[in-house]
């Protein structure tokens, strides 16, 4: 839901929950992302700075192809 935009009262309007559950729970999440990350970054030899690059470069570029195919399909 948060990906999704929504904000964080909302979803816990949503799901009948208080909001610090909700701040909770994208709080612990992003701590496990993280604890990902640096376990699939560990033998790679390239920074975090660097990754932070590839995937902007990689979200524009799925922006670029998702704007194609609106416009492909007339939809946009």
């Amino acid at each position: 839901m948060a990906i999704k935009g929504m904000s964080i009262q909302a979803i816990a309007d949503t799901l009948e929950v208080q909001h610090a559950t909700v701040s909770n729970w994208l709080f612990r999440a992003a701590k496990q992302c993280e604890l990902v990350n640096e376990e699939l970054m560990k033998d790679l030899n390239i920074s975090k700075v660097e990754m932070d690059e590839l995937w902007v470069i990689i979200e524009k570029k799925l922006l670029q192809e998702q704007k194609l195919k609106t416009t492909e399909h007339g939809c946009g």
